[in-house]
């Protein structure tokens, strides 16, 4: 058995003796003592503080001393009752009129003794030597002329002219505060080796991760060397929502990889700690630029309500049916025209969800091409290998029927409905477009939430109009105040082919070129007669360009039909646009989403 190594500070040479007579006849322990009081014995202890003790043992003002400097633990050589009573029989003996003066650890057992045996002896309980100075004038002052004391309290009676009887540690003391040592170090050299073996198994944990205070410094972590300062820049800008949330898992993309971030709050022994955990994955692809990208709940939360559907309450209709299917697992199906806001319902759906402090994984099939699509469905880093996240599939009417059919089955043969919570968005253009839908909604038991053109509640365009204009108002420094009456009819009798998105187009140039407080009826007449179209026809299906838009917004328009023309081959609509894939690819970059 390995011995225990003990550094004894003992207050007076007679305790050191004896506690070096007891420790030669034990085999447990090894003890180097040394003599020393209060400031003196602490100046040991730190000196040794570095060695490799495993416990401290000393006595009295020392002790309690030692403890509030050092890191080693400090067991007291207590005095026991027959300690202190030995003494108080030895003063019985003199006429001398006397006290008990000493540390709690004395006066402890000193009033425990006088309440047993009904002795009137005053008793006076000090912490440092200064109170033990101040004390002892005092009671000299009072006609005392012996003191029951330690050693630091006998040196100073002399100067006060006072006897002192020291109050000393007999041998059972010491032996008791030897196995108390025994113990105490068993006992923390268990813990030791348990935090050393979990310690370790952090260490070598493949995962990099870091724990953080509340005050958000770093206290531990593992395998961080090699993380790059923008990974954990992201994380120390997350921790006030760890700390509010409880939980937050997101995604954060850099340098051909993608980070998985997962924070969790913890509390152990009254303080809260962050841990992150962090897991890297090698993509093949930029992800964004290929149709798949990821929001956090923030992010998707400013989308929203910085949009003209949040600032608008345009969705107000549908905030009964949001709410309900929040709580559910279900997958959901948002259906409505182009510009009715699908994508921004599914943020919103998304940030009222119990998924909301994980990712949200947005793949929109209008910017697939043929090698996003491999990694979506063949790479085990797909987001759809991915568990307990939010996937938003969008303008799933640009798959291939190939591409849409093998969707449904990797859904369906990896469960993915169960082990994440899905929405898709489709524009009904055409039969076969209601037809993928069905399909959908069908075999995975979804949701529906059908949301309303804008020319079946016309009846709302004043209200919209007015939410709308004071925004602009801010936004370009404008004042207007409202529309003239003829103008709001004139709005409302518009059949919104392009839905909010138009309007919110139409109301933005009114505001930006009136030239008076009231928009009024004959500029609301020259803008909508300037929404002309031109029509191209695809295999029957009508599909509308507004030729009033920016020129960029026209290209833009045309690339999305050029797309859907040739299932998403952009080789083949480059090729056709006589540009290269580059000048495609920036193109695309611009495209927005048609929900």
């Amino acid at each position: 058995m390995k011995k225990i190594k003990i550094l004894g500070i003992a207050p007076y040479d007679g305790i050191k003796s004896l506690m070096l007579q007891i420790a030669e006849r034990r085999t447990d322990i090894e003890l180097t003592a040394f003599t020393g009081d209060l400031n003196e014995g602490l100046a040991i202890a730190q000196r040794y503080e570095n060695s490799d003790y495993d416990i401290i043992v000393s006595r009295g003002g020392t002790a309690e001393l030692i403890r509030q400097h050092c890191k080693i633990p400090v067991i007291d050589i207590s005095l026991s009752i027959y300690d202190i009573f030995r003494s108080i029989k030895l003063a019985e003996n003199s006429t001398n009129k006397y006290v008990v003066i000493g540390f709690p650890a004395i006066t402890k057992n000193a009033h425990f003794i006088c309440d047993m045996l009904n002795y009137n002896i005053n008793i006076y309980t000090i912490h440092n030597e200064s109170e033990a100075s101040a004390t002892l004038k005092n009671l000299s002052l009072e006609g005392y002329d012996m003191v029951l004391c330690d050693m630091i309290t006998s040196s100073l009676a002399q100067k006060y002219g006072m006897n002192a009887i020291l109050i000393t540690s007999g041998s059972e003391s010491i032996e008791a505060a030897f196995d108390l040592s025994i113990q105490m170090s068993e006992s923390i050299n268990k813990i030791r080796s348990d935090v050393n073996f979990y310690k370790m198994i952090l260490e070598n944990n493949p995962r990099p991760y870091v724990v953080f205070d509340e005050n958000f410094d770093q206290v531990f972590y593992s395998g961080l060397s090699s993380e790059p300062a923008p990974v954990l820049a992201e994380i120390k800008k997350r921790l006030p929502i760890i700390l509010t949330d409880g939980y937050q898992k997101s995604y954060f993309e850099y340098s051909g990889l993608l980070y998985v971030l997962i924070g969790t709050k913890k509390i152990e022994n009254e303080k809260t700690y962050i841990i992150y955990y962090i897991n890297q994955r090698k993509v093949p692809l930029a992800l964004t630029k290929n149709g798949i990208y990821h929001l956090n709940k923030e992010e998707a939360n400013d989308k929203f309500f910085n949009s003209f559907y949040g600032i608008t309450h345009s969705t107000q209709k549908n905030l009964m049916s949001i709410e309900q299917y929040a709580e559910s697992n279900y997958p959901v199906m948002i259906m409505g025209e182009a510009g009715t806001g699908k994508g921004q319902l599914a943020r919103l759906l998304y940030v009222k969800s119990k998924l909301q402090n994980c990712p949200m994984t947005i793949i929109d099939c209008a910017r697939i091409n043929a090698r996003s699509w491999d990694f979506l469905t063949n790479d085990n880093n797909s987001p759809l290998s991915d568990t307990n996240i939010t996937i938003y599939i969008q303008n799933i009417n640009f798959l291939t029927y190939s591409q849409f059919s093998e969707l449904c089955s990797i859904i369906k043969d990896l469960n993915l409905h169960h082990r994440n919570r899905i929405l898709f968005t489709d524009s009904i253009e055409n039969e076969e477009s209601l037809k993928r839908c069905e399909k959908i909604i069908n075999s995975l038991s979804c949701l529906t939430l059908r949301i309303p053109p804008l020319r079946d509640h016309k009846e709302d365009i004043p209200n919209l109009a007015s939410l709308y204009i004071s925004v602009l108002n801010m936004r370009f420094a404008k004042g207007i105040v409202g529309l003239e009456p003829e103008a709001i009819r004139m709005l409302q009798e518009y059949n919104w082919p392009y839905n909010y998105d138009q309007f919110k187009r139409i109301l933005s140039s009114l505001v930006t070129t009136a030239s008076t407080s009231y928009i009024t009826a004959s500029a609301v007449n020259s803008f909508l007669n300037k929404e002309l179209s031109n029509t191209f026809i695809s295999n029957g299906d009508r599909t509308y360009v507004n030729l009033e838009q920016t020129l960029e917004q026209i290209n833009i328009d045309i690339l999305k039909i050029m797309l859907h023309q040739e299932n998403n081959n952009q080789s083949k609509v480059a090729k056709k646009l006589g540009i290269s894939r580059s000048t495609l690819w920036r193109m695309l970059q611009k495209l927005e989403s048609p929900s």
